[in-house]
């Protein structure tokens, strides 16, 4: 016995691995108060040695950590005073990985457990102004009971989908001790999938509230607030100068409209203002409602960006009626589809020549317009239109002709309307913007290798995408804000490019450690315009299957993080000889292994330029320590050096382990030769000969093999030794008396050598 105990002793001391891959399920509850400490419960997988806790915004710390076990741990989490309401996100950190982001909110009101009432017990009574944190039996509801006076306001907002967990529909119903409903909600544009419900009592009374799902199916996570919070459904304008001052109108069709002032606070990076369509809820810059000293727990999200307001103003339901801004473009129109088929017309005067990017901001902004714009000449006449570009807000790109005056038309696509049917349409001006992020690793899946993890001693890669706007040229990439001891490798990025693979590498030494930084972009070159950017990266939270993404969020950080070494690297044999056009290149992987780990590992192929195909993956086997690589080069393969690396995957402990070869050069030529075969003619049983004219497109040392291929059957022939300089070859043909008879188009040369080292090919 004691003999068996020392061998797995040796054994577990040839390599330590922390486990690798955490996984953060959940957090319980889901959201805390400014202002307060909250013991929260972390659901989690391999994270036993937890060692920080990362969160994206300010305002949020971690006051203690407590001992963590095969199912999770328990932490105590303070939000501060001033801490931002909404959304955060969150991740973990251990001494193996970093784990899934998930999110939490912070709310005004203290949070309060749901307690499931016991046989023959009436609804659950809690205090206005309460978060209830709970969740929903299957074919269950859950009923709240809060005493409300005449004239008060009873609002309720629910947090199920935007919790970003689960794909559940939440459904509200507020009812007076009668057993009559006085408001109820399922959908809201405001709130996606989310729902809230208000009105005023109308007298004394104890309300229930009643949280259901949709079909009565099960909520398995919400967040509902019960309180006398103003809840508008929509502010007007829609957004703000940054820096400015802004009178908004909240429109409460409950307790009626109320003017509430809102500081357009400068964006805090780049990210606020790009306002692409596939970017709707950028930064969540958000108004948020006050009445009688209580702060409605969700905003109401607004748009800041440079320009000033220009507000319509009625009427403007036709061209003739429309009046000219005396504000100069760039601008920000805004207005209210006040009733179905209402319209509003804008007019401005614009320079030929000038660009600009005229977006709507409705959808985003959680307005249930579906918009429709048209540019048009000082008499109506269209000019330029759209209804959907990427997404329900409408978008154009646009040239000013001449100079003079225009007009801005802009309606909903099926002529509804309402008082909150609020829009907002900014004149941008076309300039160039850049972002990056790292595009999904496998279908329905935004969470796994978004982060950069790298092993003591090891590797690890990234594929790197850009969104360009308004120009071209190559980017030089970096990281920001990364932890000691790693180091990133990354070519430029060409300006044809959009795409490419990064490669980082920690020293054997570096700490134990991560947090948050960045990977940012600049454009490089002599007379560059500073044009800069970083991570702006999306996380699917609630989506179902190909119908479409429910809820996301972004961030505008990257998770960095230094593990504990793994058993196992892999590398490149760099290759000496060049990839042609036509050609096969084979490259070899190595494996280098820790004494004991003897598992299988997969080696794929990332990113490749046009031209070049290979196996998507091969797998080194169990107890091998190399395996080959063959690239193909087609025909019009991209004449480059290419920077390139496999991605290795092994089952670490019952877990996914991921590393990096070095980022290797790849030459990628023209041919080493062209040729041209001369046709030739004969019969059964009579020998011939095939000529071969060669060009040499790319030199080669030494000899090159030169071999027919696609012979007829009954035919043979030699192979031929040629160098860079030879210019032509003539194959001896032997014809059998009973070869096949034909017209035979088959026939092609094929090259091999021996270059550097590599037994390359290339079809003539």
């Amino acid at each position: 016995m004691k003999r068996i105990v020392f061998t797995l002793t040796l054994i577990g001391l040839a390599w330590n691995v922390a486990a690798v891959d955490p996984r953060l399920s959940y957090l319980r509850p889901d959201g805390l108060q400014p202002g307060t400490e909250q013991e929260i419960y972390f659901r989690t997988t391999r994270a036993e040695d937890v060692e920080d806790i990362l969160f994206y915004h300010p305002g949020v710390k971690v006051v203690k950590i407590n001992e963590a076990d095969d199912n999770g741990f328990k932490a105590i989490i303070k939000a501060e005073a001033d801490c931002p309401l909404g959304e955060h996100k969150v991740r973990l950190r251990t001494r193996g990985g970093l784990s899934e982001l998930r999110t939490f909110y912070v709310g005004p009101f203290p949070t309060l457990r749901e307690v499931a009432p016991k046989e023959g017990e009436g609804p659950q009574k809690v205090a206005l102004n309460t978060t209830i944190s709970g969740a929903v039996a299957n074919e269950s509801v859950d009923r709240f009971a809060v005493d409300v006076k005449q004239g008060q306001r009873i609002s309720v907002e629910v947090e199920c989908i935007r919790l970003g967990r689960y794909f559940d529909d939440a459904s509200v119903a507020i009812k007076n001790s009668k057993g009559f409903i006085v408001a109820r909600s399922d959908d809201t544009p405001l709130f996606i999938q989310d729902c809230f419900a208000t009105t005023l009592a109308k007298e004394d009374d104890t309300y229930t509230v009643e949280l259901r799902e949709s079909s009565y199916g099960q909520l398995r996570a919400y967040r509902m607030h019960i309180g006398t919070f103003p809840r508008p459904t929509a502010v007007y304008p829609a957004g703000g100068q940054e820096g400015e001052e802004v009178d908004m109108k909240f429109i409460d069709k409950a307790a009626g409209d109320f003017t509430q002032k809102f500081k357009a606070a400068k964006p805090v990076s780049f990210q606020a203002t790009f306002g692409q369509q596939s970017q709707p809820n950028f930064r969540d810059i958000a108004a948020f409602p006050q009445a009688d000293g209580v702060i409605a727990p969700s905003g109401n999200k607004v748009r800041v960006s440079p320009f000033p307001n220009v507000l319509e103003e009625e009427p403007n339901n036709s061209v003739g009626e429309a009046r000219l801004s005396d504000t100069p473009l760039p601008v920000a129109f805004n207005g209210i589809i006040g009733e179905p088929g209402d319209q509003d017309w804008f007019r401005f005067t614009a320079k030929k020549g000038q660009r600009f990017d005229v977006r709507v901001y409705a959808r985003k902004l959680r307005s249930p317009i579906d918009s429709v714009i048209y540019i048009c000449n000082k008499d109506g006449r269209s000019l330029a239109s759209n209804d959907d570009s990427g997404g329900p807000d409408s978008y154009v790109s646009w040239t000013v002709p001449a100079d003079g005056e225009y007009t801005l038309r802009v309606r909903d696509h099926l002529n509804n309307g309402g008082s909150d049917y609020t829009y907002r349409v900014e004149f941008q001006p076309r300039e160039a913007k850049l972002s990056l992020y790292v595009p999904d690793t496998a279908r329905y899946n935004t969470q796994t290798r978004k982060n950069v993890v790298v092993a003591r001693g090891n590797r690890f890669p990234l594929i790197l995408q850009a969104r360009r706007t308004s120009f071209g040229g190559e980017l030089a990439l970096g990281p920001q804000d990364f932890p000691p001891g790693i180091t990133m490798h990354a070519a430029h990025m060409a300006s044809n490019k959009t795409q490419l693979t990064a490669v980082f590498e920690a020293a054997a030494d570096a700490p134990i450690g991560g947090g948050l930084g960045n990977i940012t972009g600049k454009l490089v070159g002599e007379n560059s315009a500073d044009i800069s950017g970083g991570i702006w990266q999306n996380f699917d939270l609630v989506q179902n299957g190909n119908r479409g993404v429910y809820y996301k969020t972004w961030v505008d950080k990257i998770g960095v993080a230094v593990v504990e070494e793994l058993p196992f690297k892999i590398r490149i044999e760099e290759p000496k000889a060049p990839l042609v056009r036509a050609g096969t290149l084979p490259i070899k992987v190595v494996a280098e292994r820790k004494e004991g780990f003897n598992g299988q590992i997969n080696v794929r192929m990332l990113t490749r330029p046009s031209g070049l195909s290979c196996t998507s993956s091969i797998n080194i086997p169990a107890g091998k320590n190399e395996i080959t690589y063959v690239f193909n080069g087609n025909s019009a393969a991209e004449i480059l050096e290419h920077k390139f690396a496999f991605l290795g995957t092994a089952t670490v402990d019952g877990a996914t382990a991921y590393v990096s070869t070095q980022l290797s050069p790849l030459e990628i030529k023209d041919y080493f030769m062209v040729g041209k075969i001369t046709p030739a003619t004969t019969t059964q049983g009579y020998p011939t000969e095939l000529k071969v004219d060669l060009t040499t497109r790319t030199e080669f040392p030494g000899e090159a093999t030169v071999e027919l291929v696609g012979l007829p059957t009954g035919t043979t022939s030699t192979k031929l030794q040629v160098t860079k300089g030879t210019e032509s070859i003539t194959f001896p043909i032997s014809v059998e008396p009973n070869a096949r008879v034909g017209l035979h188009r088959t026939v092609y040369c094929k090259l091999s050598m021996d270059h550097s080292g590599h037994q390359v090919t290339q079809i003539l």
